[in-house]
């Protein structure tokens, strides 16, 4: 389950096309997926939904939304609903969409795993405790006080929960009783009835109740779970995962492009980061709602990846920028701190390229800035110079943990980039006497004073 609220829908996209290929390597056609299951994120996004929906989904499920919502969707039945996700798209973005009884948990009082407290189902009458009637009603009160908030005589109760079926038997074994001991009650009069089934199942039986439904047109933000407790932290916590996130979808985009443009055909080392690049979007990763451990983990997946790509960009390079005869240049490197002023391949040498890549449609001219220890002359690809600046690196910027660089300072320069293609810069260090400022004489003339007038 992908977060729906720290996430780009490019990533969204990247994430769920590279899930939806492994299903159909494995299964085929027929392992696709038609319903959503996000039963957990904080809050639910409109743009999700309209994902979802022209993705081909049939139907959405929801486990957390705001709990006066909650509450008064219980109260007038109206838990399932059809959400119109977009107002541009029509009815193509409109997605069945259901909420569940309690998150995605089990009724109270009947878990059955090895974290679970609740007693399994005894039914040897021989034992001291045999509490098959307990059981049984336990769950008989829970389903009825649950159909009390859905409009239809069908209702879907989840069975189980976070890190649970590891003693997979013991649940099964327990569900089995359960089925068969709650529908016997039949013959007693109760009107439940209980059998295994899945989510599309589920949505069939309410298509084929031939109800119409109410709607809904915005997002399920902000998340609270009680009074005065929002879930909105997570927007903008654990800022530096979430830049590194975005720079390493920037990186996974440009590498594809490349890959594509040089017909390189490595696909395969592109997958590193597509696969880091979908671990980091669920709910508990881009959103910084996981330990520090694990968002280091994150982190380092990412940067896996983006090594592997590196391969990749310069395999694209060597076929793209020879010209002619000419040989193809040295291996490039890729400065990703630049954001605190720190490229080490570059910042020492005397003569060096850097070639930049535009993956927009439409040209781009930008000021760029490479961290420098020198003054330099820089040429663009016609070999014409262009105008530079010097501008000192802030003494913050030079105290920041981890920053080994040594450049004093930031060369700035304007790059006029073609649409979905490249220019290469030429820079090379100033000798002393063109490093030299020209001498500009100030004068003052003591005569000329800028004075309000008084009236």
């Amino acid at each position: 389950m992908n977060d729906e609220a720290t996430t780009h829908y490019n990533s969204i996209i990247d994430q769920h096309s590279l899930g939806a290929e492994f299903l159909r390597d494995q299964f085929g056609e027929c392992g696709r997926p038609k319903i959503g299951w996000q039963v957990d994120p904080f809050g639910h996004s409109r743009e999700q939904g309209s994902l979802l929906a022209q993705m081909g989904f049939d139907g959405l499920f929801q486990g957390r939304v705001d709990y006066q919502d909650w509450q008064t969707r219980n109260r007038t039945k109206t838990m399932e609903m059809v959400w119109k996700t977009s107002t541009n798209l029509g009815n193509q973005s409109w997605l069945f969409t259901a909420i569940l009884r309690d998150e995605y948990s089990p009724p109270d009082g009947l878990c059955f795993d090895d974290s679970c407290a609740d007693p399994p189902i005894m039914d040897d009458p021989r034992l001291h405790d045999y509490n098959v009637p307990e059981r049984v009603q336990a769950f008989i009160q829970a389903s009825q006080k649950q159909a009390a908030g859905y409009a239809t005589n069908h209702i879907i109760s989840p069975m189980g929960a976070d890190f649970h079926y590891e003693n997979a038997n013991e649940w099964f074994k327990n569900l089995d009783k359960l089925t068969k001991y709650v529908n016997l009650e039949q013959a007693n009069g109760s009107n439940v009835n209980t059998f295994y089934s899945t989510p599309s199942c589920y949505l069939y039986g309410l298509n084929k109740a031939g109800r119409t439904w109410t709607t809904k047109t915005d997002d399920f933000f902000p998340y609270a779970d009680r009074p005065h407790e929002f879930w909105t932290g997570y927007f903008t916590s654990r800022p530096a995962l979430k830049r590194y996130e975005r720079h390493s979808n920037n990186i996974l985009q440009i590498t594809r492009q490349l890959n594509a443009f040089s017909n390189s055909q490595l696909r395969n080392s592109i997958f590193v980061l597509s696969e880091a690049m979908g671990v980091v979007q669920h709910h508990d990763a881009v959103s910084g709602t996981e330990k520090q451990e694990v968002a280091f983990d994150y982190a380092q997946r990412l940067s896996v990846g983006i090594d592997n790509a590196i391969r990749v960009i310069n395999k694209a390079f060597d076929k793209l920028l020879p010209k002619d005869t000419q040989p193809a240049p040295g291996p490039q490197f890729l400065c990703q701190v630049t954001n605190i002023s720190e490229c080490l391949p570059v910042q020492d040498q005397t003569r060096f390229t850097l070639t930049l890549w535009n993956p927009t449609v439409h040209p781009v001219l930008q000021y760029y800035r490479v961290p420098v220890t020198k003054s330099y002359t820089v040429r663009d690809p016609t070999g014409q110079p262009i105008l530079a600046e010097l501008i000192p690196v802030s003494n913050a910027t030079k105290k920041i943990p981890g920053r080994t660089s040594t450049a004093g300072n930031q060369l700035i320069f304007r790059a006029n980039l073609p649409a979905l293609g490249f220019n290469t810069y030429f820079f090379e260090a100033k000798t002393t006497e063109e490093n030299q400022e020209p001498k500009v004489k100030i004068t003052q003339n003591a005569e000329c004073i800028l004075e309000n007038q008084v009236r």
